[in-house]
């Protein structure tokens, strides 16, 4: 079995910068694409930032097997996606994905992980149906809902995901998992002034205690203030805070703010 942390020594040919950085230009990116669905702007952003091949999401109905909901970055054709649909049970990341979704989301899971890549280039579902449509070998898929109606963001190309991209997916994970569990209108901001100001120093990179000093605070105050943020947004750590807070626009878009 090929697993993630054979990949460390693999270079992407996309420069991912730091962490926080890669984390934060998503968050622009999907605030930039405001309008479309939810599910379309992350598959544009994390896909254009990944270099992927093709980018979907898809909700599943467990009960029944039913796509109520299916969205790809490009066109792909109706019986290609209904053959998918087909054999959607038989791909190697299906029951891995349900188990690891019990009862909260699991982390983001490669083909590799459950498969070497020359048995998976010869699994009959990417013989038949991938293969031919041009679609990367290598998937990773990002679940962020639960069952009974288990959503998931699957991501193709042709170069495996390494160790550090799959980091980075799983720290965007709880961003994805709030935003598709409660998304009121955007501009509709919840926070108070203040909690506004901490999110954006934040939002810049800075720790509790630059944070309280660039604002004149405590930094037990500022902590008090991340509290009533996470509760309020549903979200805990930076990375979460910041992407929810642009989505429902309480934060401009990072790299944009008038100095």
């Amino acid at each position: 079995m090929t697993g993630r942390a054979g990949h460390s020594s693999y270079r992407p040919a996309v420069t991912l910068h730091n962490d926080q950085s890669w984390v934060r230009a998503v968050a622009a990116d999907v605030s930039a694409l405001r309008g479309r669905p939810l599910a379309d702007a992350a598959i544009a952003a994390i896909g254009h930032r990944l270099g992927t091949d093709l980018a979907t999401y898809a909700e599943l109905d467990l009960a029944t097997l039913r796509l109520p909901d299916l969205a790809t970055d490009r066109p792909v054709e109706r019986a290609v996606l209904r053959r998918m649909h087909d054999q959607l049970t038989a791909h190697p990341l299906f029951a891995a994905t349900v188990r690891g979704s019990r009862p909260y989301p699991g982390p983001p899971l490669q083909v590799t992980d459950v498969l070497s890549e020359r048995q998976w280039r010869q699994h009959a579902l990417y013989r038949e149906i991938h293969a031919p449509q041009g679609i990367g070998a290598h998937t990773v898929a990002l679940v962020v809902g639960s069952p009974p109606l288990l959503s998931w963001y699957q991501f193709n190309r042709d170069r495996v995901f390494d160790a550090r991209e799959m980091d980075l997916l799983e720290r965007i994970q709880p961003a994805l998992i709030a935003l598709h569990r409660r998304n009121p209108a955007p501009g509709r901001s919840p926070l108070t002034g203040r909690e506004v100001e901490v999110v954006r120093c934040i939002a810049d990179g800075l720790t509790v205690p630059a944070t309280a000093r660039r604002l004149g605070l405590a930094a037990g105050t500022v902590r008090k203030h991340l509290e009533n943020v996470h509760r309020k947004l549903g979200t805990s750590g930076p990375v979460a805070t910041v992407m929810r807070a642009v989505e429902l626009g309480i934060l401009e878009v990072p790299g944009r703010r008038p100095t």
